[in-house]
């Protein structure tokens, strides 16, 4: 099962890269399971969605490989380094698709269901309005003590976090806009704010959350079937 302590040993930090993580030991630890499977292998249609990062084109790949698109599926632009493939350098797609529909609808899919993980991770486009404020630095201050700053760091987002939670920011304001366009037949919308987006040890958590909201409409989900399919 996976702990922190494992988690930590899969990233393999990479200060001269392009990203703060490599991602070889993450490649390695994945082809131990899943060498030389092809999406043509696979029993059903998948498709792995990518951003290209020098042209911030959407990169649909159903084809060849699927350790190396779920790679550049997964590589967080700043904490993981882009995937090349076939020429392109290709990150997240959820840069551009974080809930992407529209590949169902290109490959004339019935029923769509879609999951949003995002859905409880801001509020619904607030806009707040607040002072800036002075910035005051006091030449005599005290310096903090220990339990302040242990406190401190603690609430201190790193800059992994830092680019994590703007990330997040921006898959939520994208998701919102492209579901508004092209909405799914159901969406699915379990709540995992509580949840890092590193925290994979959390998974079961996760799963029986998606299990149980999945459930709640599972009759509902039944009968879209029958009238749409």
């Amino acid at each position: 099962s996976l702990t922190k302590r494992r988690i930590f040993g899969l990233l393999d930090l990479n200060l001269r890269g392009s990203g703060l993580f490599g991602g070889m030991k993450l490649d390695a630890r994945l082809r131990e399971h899943m060498a030389g499977i092809r999406f043509e292998d696979l029993p059903k249609p998948f498709v792995c969605v990518t951003s290209e990062i020098r042209t911030g084109h959407e990169i649909w790949l159903s084809g060849g490989s699927l350790i190396t698109a779920m790679r550049a599926s997964y590589a967080l632009p700043g904490v993981f380094e882009p995937v090349t493939c076939n020429g392109r350098v290709l990150v997240d797609g959820a840069l551009v698709n974080p809930v992407p529909v529209s590949v169902c609808r290109a490959y004339e899919q019935p029923l769509v269901v879609a999951v949003n993980l995002h859905y409880d991770l801001f509020g619904r486009a607030a806009v707040i309005k607040h002072s800036a404020g002075e910035l005051v630095v006091e030449k005599d201050a005290p310096r903090p003590g220990l339990f302040d700053a242990a406190h401190q760091y603690q609430t201190r987002l790193g800059i992994t976090g830092v680019m994590v939670e703007a990330f997040n920011i921006i898959q939520d304001r994208i998701s919102r806009a492209r579901l508004a366009g092209d909405p799914p037949d159901m969406s699915l919308q379990p709540k995992l704010s509580h949840i890092g987006l590193t925290e994979f040890h959390r998974a079961d958590e996760a799963i029986r959350i998606g299990y149980q909201v999945t459930m709640a409409q599972i009759s509902e989900l039944a009968r879209l079937q029958t009238v749409l399919a």
